[in-house]
C-alpha cells in the first residue's frame, strides 16, 4: 500500500520501509505494511495514495431527497401525536378536578353530620 504522511510522527521504519523511524510531513512510502498502513490511516497520521500518487478522497453516498409526501405524512403523524398527548393532559386535570370536589363534598357533609350529631 502507498501513503503520504500528513503528519510528523516516530514510527516503525520496518513496516514503513523506511530508513529511519522518524517522519515528517509529506514524506510518501511505497509497499507500506497493510495493517501498518491502516493504523495510520486511522489515526490520521496518512493517507493513501492511489496508482497516480495522488491521495484517495472517499466519494459521498448518493441520498434521494425526502419526497414531498414523505415530509407531510410525518408532520401529520407529529401532529396527531401532540394532539393526543394535550386530550390525555386535558382528561387528566378533569379527573383531577372532580376528584377534589368529591373530596370537598364528603368533607362537607361528614362536618355537617358532626354538628348535627352535637
Amino acid at each position: 500500500m502507498n501513503i503520504k504522511a500528513l503528519w510528523g510522527f516516530v514510527g516503525n521504519a520496518e513496516l514503513l520501509g523506511a530508513e529511519s523511524p522518524k517522519v515528517k510531513s509529506g514524506q510518501e512510502f511505497q509497499n507500506v505494511d497493510e495493517e501498518y498502513a491502516h493504523v495510520l490511516l486511522g489515526k490520521g497520521l496518512a493517507v493513501e495514495l492511489d496508482a497516480n500518487g495522488k491521495p484517495k478522497v472517499a466519494k459521498p453516498k448518493n441520498t434521494k431527497p425526502a419526497a414531498p409526501d414523505e415530509n407531510k405524512a410525518a408532520a401529520e403523524r407529529a401532529a396527531a401525536n401532540k394532539a393526543s398527548e394535550e386530550k390525555a393532559a386535558a382528561e387528566k386535570a378533569d379527573a383531577e378536578k372532580a376528584a377534589e370536589e368529591k373530596a370537598a363534598e364528603e368533607k362537607a357533609a361528614a362536618e355537617k353530620a358532626v354538628k348535627e350529631a352535637k
